[in-house]
């Protein structure tokens, strides 16, 4: 099909409803998780009568009132850009390297996406077509802001699966206080020594001078290239925009940090999302005599990037506990031996399986996602943090008393073994899961009908102005008051120097010698 035909058969799909609004919906991180996350609300919007133009990683059909724009082979485009990479993931344990790493990743992310064949069909669409909603997902992709004047300046809403991104003070008036919120790099808590708020402190403002003076320029750039002859306000300003800001967070489950009305909380969104497991599965966890084990690193990291001896050691661990049986999510199981409590599989029902009582401990990656399914339903876990918010998540599930921590570079069939006898053997940490679960909960509404609920009414209102902080229009200057303190200082220096000059005795007096 042509572009010419495949524009206009998008066209008239977009417009078939004339009550329904068109939405471009701009996936920008290549993740699984991410598109996971993702899909539940752009499904409930489609399913509300809204017409979709969705940019995706994953293949997807597009029907009447749903168009995908498919990145074929992307995820192999970035295999391949950190190949030599692979597996080696020693350089985020430090906050710096992790912060560098992770905006590094964004950057090669962004640049493979602005070579992209479905950017060029999307911006093939007339100028006269407009959209009354952009959604955006804010993780990373910001150059795809230029979007937003290519389509007549629609609302912006802007949502992360990555709980609160550091850098969401930028799109809306989010203080950051570093003296008990820790940066999502560090293994900090909220009550933290003196040393270790400065090194809180150094990441916060080491994360932002990063973002904004290296990654962000690189950013407006990549703008200025794919929006030839646009006006190109700057990226920066683009997304101070957003009208409104989803975040995948939640009080029950993440540190305090005061959030204005427009950054709205809808962490867990996905997790009542359909999943079918398949029978085997479910007669495998049947079979275990005292409960399975869900051993899964998510999409972003496979169990062998352990390495071989890792891998046996810990075929060796789950053979010497057959009173439990061990779901185990591996991607090669070549010349492994299972043994007859294990399952291996390369694709794990993740949110079933945490569903089902007999799921006694998860061992995860950390990843955000699986620790919101583990503690909605009350399940244990072992983190083993890779990357990333990892680290911080992992400090979460310990602080909260429902999980164990293993350093990715000390995960063995020692450490393993220590963590996983302390918790099946510990009923508290079973039952401190039951308790954050009630608190995860009970809320007015499901966070996806409260997701649903802000984006349409976005819509409805053509943007939420009132929502949005006075200071997205001020100068930083003017929201500290440095310039009435600048104002105040001078009048006070004014003051001193004309009370100095004045309480200083005429020359000649000084010297005068007194008469007899």
């Amino acid at each position: 099909m042509t572009t010419q035909r495949w524009i206009a058969l998008t066209l008239a799909l977009a417009i078939c409803n004339v009550h329904a609004e068109n939405i471009l919906f701009l996936q920008t991180t290549p993740s699984k998780s991410h598109h996971i996350w993702n899909r539940q609300i752009f499904d409930r919007l489609y399913e509300n009568g809204h017409n979709l133009t969705i940019l995706s990683f994953e293949q997807e059909t597009s029907v009447p009132g749903k168009t995908f724009l498919v990145m074929d082979g992307y995820y192999a485009k970035m295999m391949a850009a950190f190949a030599d990479s692979a597996g080696d993931f020693s350089s985020y344990e430090h906050a710096y390297g992790n912060i560098m790493n992770v905006y590094q990743y964004y950057k090669v992310a962004s640049g493979l996406l602005e070579e992209e064949d479905a950017i060029q069909r999307l911006l093939a669409y007339p100028r006269t077509f407009r959209f009354d909603l952009v959604i955006h997902d804010f993780t990373m992709g910001q150059w795809l802001l230029g979007f937003l004047e290519h389509f007549h300046n629609p609302p912006l809403v802007s949502i992360s699966p990555y709980n609160i991104p550091s850098y969401t003070q930028y799109l809306a008036d989010v203080p950051v206080y570093t003296t008990y919120l820790p940066h999502p790099a560090s293994s900090f808590g909220t009550r933290m020594t003196f040393v270790e708020r400065v090194q809180n402190t150094l990441y916060w403002w080491f994360d932002m001078l990063y973002r904004q003076q290296v990654y962000m320029p690189q950013e407006q750039q990549r703008l200025v290239r794919v929006f030839e002859g646009a006006n190109r306000t700057h990226v920066k300003l683009l997304e101070r925009r957003s009208e409104l800001v989803l975040v995948n967070s939640d009080p029950a489950l993440d540190f305090y940090q005061l959030l204005p009305p427009n950054v709205v909380q809808v962490g867990g969104l996905h997790i009542k999302r359909a999943e079918e497991m398949p029978p085997m599965m479910s007669q495998f966890i049947a079979r275990a005599n005292k409960g399975v084990v869900l051993f899964s690193f998510g999409t972003n990291v496979q169990s062998e990037m352990l390495g071989a001896e890792v891998n046996r050691q810990l075929l060796e661990l789950f053979a010497s506990m057959p009173d439990y049986g061990f779901i185990w999510k591996h991607a090669n199981a070549d010349g492994l031996i299972m043994p007859p409590n294990v399952l291996m599989a390369p694709w794990v029902p993740q949110s079933a399986v945490l569903a089902n009582g007999r799921t006694k401990l998860l061992v995860s990656h950390g990843g955000l996602l699986s620790l919101q399914e583990a503690a909605w339903n009350g399940v244990p876990v072992i983190g083993v943090p890779f990357f990333a918010d990892q680290f911080s998540n992992v400090r979460r599930i310990e602080l909260a008393g429902i999980g164990i921590g293993i350093p990715s570079t000390q995960l063995n069939a020692v450490t393993l073994k220590e963590a996983m006898d302390t918790i099946l053997s510990d009923s508290s940490y079973r039952a401190r899961g039951k308790e954050l679960s009630y608190r995860f909960r009970t809320q007015p509404e499901p966070p996806l009908e409260r997701a649903i609920f802000w984006i349409e009414k976005t819509i409805a209102n053509k943007g939420l102005r009132y929502l949005r902080s006075p200071t997205r229009s001020m100068a930083p200057y003017q929201v500290y008051g440095l310039d009435m303190v600048g104002v105040v200082l001078l009048i006070a220096l004014g003051y001193y120097l004309i009370f100095k000059r004045h309480s200083k005795p005429p020359t000649g007096e000084a010297s005068k010698p007194k008469s007899d």
